[in-house]
Order: C-alpha cells, then structure tokens, then sequence
C-alpha cells in the first residue's frame, strides 16, 4: 500500500443456482476494444492511503469501501456487496489500523453499498448506522417486489455467469462479488435524515449531505476540516448511469447536476468516490466535476429541446451525441452509462412511454406483428433466410431484430438461433460498454443453452427478516399474484402474528389484492403464526409445504382452504 500511488456478488433472498444442459457452449472469447481493457487500470486490487487517516480499497468487488481513521476509533463509508467481499476488504484495513468501527455511514441504497454491515461492525448490531431516510424504503422495495426481474437483469448487465477472461470489467469495478454460498448481511440505519447531518465520531467531524443522483437516497459525506469530499455514486470515472439497462426508477439529470454543483462549491482538495480512483488537487476536481455535471445537463437539455421538436425516443437517440470537447473528456467515457439511453430514460421520466406516434398507440402484439413480418417477407423460412444472411453479412444488428419475429413463431428455428447467437457474440466482442457487452454476451450463452438464470441470488440470514416490517412482506405476496388463477376467487385471510402485535387481512378480490392491517371480523379464514416463521417461509428458508403444517395454526376455516389460497401466489414464468 502506498498513498496515490497504488502497490498492491440486488434482489436477495435465496442461493444462486444455475442449471445447465446438454446444449453445446458457446465459443470462449477474449476479444474486446482496447480501451475497455485500458479502463481495468482503474480497478487495481488495493487499498490506497489518500491522505493521513483515508484508506480506500479498490478492487474487492465492483464497489470501493473507504476507511476513515480518527482518534479513538474508524468510521467505514460503504460495506460491499457481500459479507465475503466485506471480510476480504476488512482484513486489509485491520493490518493499518486495530481501532474499534464507531460508526458506518451508507451513501445510498444499492447492494453493493451496504450487503456487508455486519462485518465491519464486529457483531455489535447497536453500531450507529448513518444514511438518508429513503434508504430503507428503498433496499426493500428492490429485495422484495422486484427481485425476480432485478436479479436476472442485473446478472445479464454485469455479466455474471461469464468465464473471467471474456468478462473484461464492469465499469465501475473488476467484477460483482457475488457467487454461489454468498451472503449479506446488511444492518438497518439507526440515524437516518433528511436534508442535512452533522457529527463527530472518533473526533471526525463531518456532514451529511442529501444529494440526489443515481438514487434518490443518494448522499454525500463532507470533512470539511480537511476538504474531503466523499461523493458517493454521484461521480465516477466512467459516463454515469442517467438510466442503467438492468432497470432503474426514474433518475432525474437535473437534481443530479445540482448535487454535483452543491459538491463543485465546496472546492474540495481531495475527492474519494465509492467507485474508481480517487482524485487530488482543487483544480483537477473541479475540472472532473464541471465536465461531469456538463455532460448530464447535455444530454438532459437537448433531449427535451428534441422532444419539443416532436422527435420520438428513437430519433433522439440516433442524434443525441456529446460535443467534442465532452466526449473526450476522461470522466465522461461510456464505460457504464450511455448518452442514448440516457436520453430515452429522459423521454419516459418526462412523457412516459408512448413516443407520440400513432402507430405505437395501440400496436399489434409482438407474435401477431411476427406473422405479418414473415407474410411480407414470404413466408418462414424466407424471414428466416434474411436472418441468416443478414448475420453472414456482418449487419448484426439487423439480424438480431429480424431474430425476433422468427423466433417468437419457432423458438427452436436451429439457423436462426444459430446466427442469433453469432449476431449477439459479435455485438458483445466489438462492444467497449461493459454493461453492454456483458449482457449481449450472456444473451449468447443463455440462448446457446449452457444455462438458465436463476431467480434469485443470495441468502438472507433470519436475523435480517427480523429487521424488515411485516407489511413488506404482504407487499411481496401481492406482486406474486397469479391473477388469472385468482380471477373467479373472492376469499379474507386473516393473519395473527404470536411473537409482534400487528394484525392483517389479505383480500383477493377477483384477481386483485388488498391488505387491511387489522384482522376483520368477515375474514373466511384465519391463522396464527410467529412473524419470523412468516417471514421465513416467504424467503424460502423454510419449505413452504412444512412450514404450512407446521408453523401455522388454522384457527377459523380449514387448512385446506388456506392452503388453497397460499397456492395462489406461485410466481409463474410468463
């Protein structure tokens, strides 16, 4: 370890699991763009001394964790992904510092930010826990009611059943430290705020800054004795994520450029990111963040100045293009984000989803548009010849799309799918995004059949359940209704929990759901049950079949009837 000068695995609740065939693999791989091979300099495996006190790590998974050392203790900023990359990174820091962790401080609410609390806090579940009050909210709306369709994106997006020597980086890290046996252990904050915090721990004074940017619980930690500025996702040496491609709430390029501008008034004299390096000196961080806020209101401003102009997502996407002196900016290069996927994110966060052309009012369903594709092409096999030929030609991205006309008649066409995987490895090869490249890339593979992806990752431990409310979890059931089973089915289950006092009726009405939280007299049916039990069974870490008979008891109605109505919320693939 020296100073500047470097020596030296979203969705969670259960085991990651991928099943195979007997398909034959794809062809192993290591072509890529020179600079994204370049971009791995940023990534080194190391803990880097930034200043007297300042330690970050870099290279332990795709976030860094940054060590603030004080008089009596450390304040650790961000805990990794996981409890394993968390232990690797704390075995780095303990051999600079044996001093007790005082306090952790969350930027924001992503996985690999908070996934391994516990382990910094050295089994003390009281340490102070600092973050914005959004935090929680958000980190169980994405571990619960979007998990499936999170999980697989996020797995296509970085890449993660790729062999190491065709996935060259993530962007923002070497790769993401989640892996078959790995677990979380995230800690809930205990002072959370709103605006604006400041304290001391360990005699480090800092602020807390609420900042929007790639999330909405986004903040960033100010030393001002020292101008250190800790910015958190805001500012990475990559184009930033104004939409990512595995699926993302609405982030807004404008309360993210005035975070960025609350940050430049700072004048920091050392800036310490939760991704990539960090940077020294007033003047070199000021020229980062200048151009890093410029390029975000680019490509906000232009996209709306399109819009009005009555351009369609598109087209403003073929024309949105940074001006020179921003594209060749080095904190703007297109290693995570995307100038035009930020602009369609733009469109929908502003208009929504219908582009304004009536021919996308109401479109044909996407098999009924294959079928007339392949009538105006003449026939099947006509379509499916354009594919191939497409492919041989080296207009991949033709083929790919005309792909999906054929294949949404005859999955299993061998050409198509055959140039379909060609067209996709040769995209992904050629592709410096990362994000990009990743997943057309495992797209190959996932078609190819070397495997499937599961649904979802880690495994939660009981003491995590125990920390998430119950009325989450009723929100997890809801998402998981299979409303056309459900749809001839009028039914009140009343839950009553032994071990917290809280009351719920669930409702399905027809299809629909409706949780009440207190137990209605008109409930059909009603149960008891310990809350953990509950909460177990709905994470899997309880057979759901043993749990039924075991854990809850049927104190109105039947058990059959209950089991009837838990049969309701199997996610089924579409």
């Amino acid at each position: 370890m020296t100073s500047l000068a470097r020596t030296a695995t979203i969705p969670l609740l259960a085991v990651l699991g991928a099943c195979t065939n007997d398909a034959p693999p794809a062809a192993a791989t290591v072509a890529a763009p020179e600079a994204l091979r370049a971009h791995n300099a940023e990534f080194e495996r190391g803990v880097t001394k930034v200043a007297d006190g300042v330690f970050v790590a870099i290279g332990f998974g795709i976030a860094n964790t940054i060590l603030l050392e004080g008089d009596d203790g450390v304040i650790i900023v961000d805990t990794m992904e996981t409890a394993e990359s968390a232990q690797a990174v704390f075995a780095e820091f303990r051999k600079l510092t044996d001093k007790p962790v005082k306090a952790l401080i969350y930027t924001h609410s992503h996985p690999d930010h908070i996934g391994g609390a516990r382990v910094f806090a050295e089994g003390n579940d009281a340490i102070a826990v600092y973050a914005h009050r959004d935090v929680i909210r958000n980190m169980e709306k994405t571990s619960i009611e979007l998990q499936t369709a999170i999980t697989r994106r996020s797995m296509r997006m970085y890449g993660s059943l790729l062999p190491e020597d065709e996935r060259i980086n993530v962007g923002l890290g070497p790769f993401v430290d989640v892996r078959e046996g790995s677990t979380i252990s995230v800690l809930r904050p205990t002072h959370p705020f709103d605006d604006r915090l400041e304290a001391t721990v360990a005699g480090i004074r800092f602020e807390l800054v609420h900042a929007p940017g790639e999330t909405d619980d986004q903040i960033f930690v100010w030393l001002p004795d020292r101008r250190i500025l800790l910015p958190g996702d805001n500012v990475y040496k990559a184009f930033p994520n104004l939409y990512t491609i595995r699926g993302t709430s609405y982030r807004d390029p404008r309360r993210w450029a005035d975070s960025i501008d609350a940050m430049r008034a700072l004048k920091a004299e050392i800036l310490v990111p939760s991704h990539t390096q960090p940077i020294v000196g007033a003047q070199r961080i000021d020229e980062v963040l200048t151009s890093y806020r410029d390029g975000i209101r680019y490509v906000y401003d232009q996209t709306l100045r399109y819009i009005n102009q009555g351009l369609t997502p598109d087209e403003i996407a073929a024309r949105i293009k940074l001006p020179p002196h921003l594209a060749s900016a080095p904190y703007l290069q297109e290693f995570y984000g995307k100038p035009t996927w930020s602009a369609r994110g733009v469109f929908a966060g502003n208009l929504g989803w219908y582009d304004g052309n009536p021919s996308t009012l109401q479109p044909l369903a996407p098999r009924d548009e294959a079928e007339r594709m392949a009538r105006l092409a003449g026939g099947l096999d006509a379509l499916a010849e354009r594919v191939i030929e497409a492919q041989a030609a080296g207009d991949q991205q033709w083929a790919l799309q005309l792909s999906d006309h054929v294949l949404r008649l005859q999955p299993d066409h061998a050409g198509v799918r055959k140039a379909r995987i060609k067209a996709l490895r040769a995209l992904g090869e050629r592709e410096a995004n990362p994000n990009a490249r990743n997943w057309y890339l495992m797209a190959a593979r996932e078609l190819s059949g070397e495997f499937e992806l599961p649904d979802r990752i880690l495994t939660p431990t009981p003491a995590m359940l125990a920390q998430m409310p119950l009325a989450r979890f009723f929100d997890g059931m809801a998402v998981n209704l299979d409303a056309e089973a459900a749809v001839d089915t009028t039914m009140a289950v009343g839950f009553e929990f032994t071990d917290v006092e809280e009351r719920y009726t669930y409702i399905v009405r027809r299809g629909a759901s409706e949780v009440v939280p207190e137990l209605r007299e008109d409930a059909d049916i009603v149960v008891r049950v310990s809350a953990q039990a509950f909460k177990e069974m709905l994470a899997r870490l309880r057979h759901p079949a043993v749990s039924l008979v075991r854990d809850f008891e049927v104190t109105k109605g039947s058990r059959l009837g209950f089991a009837q109505f838990m049969r309701l919320f199997q996610p089924q693939e579409a």
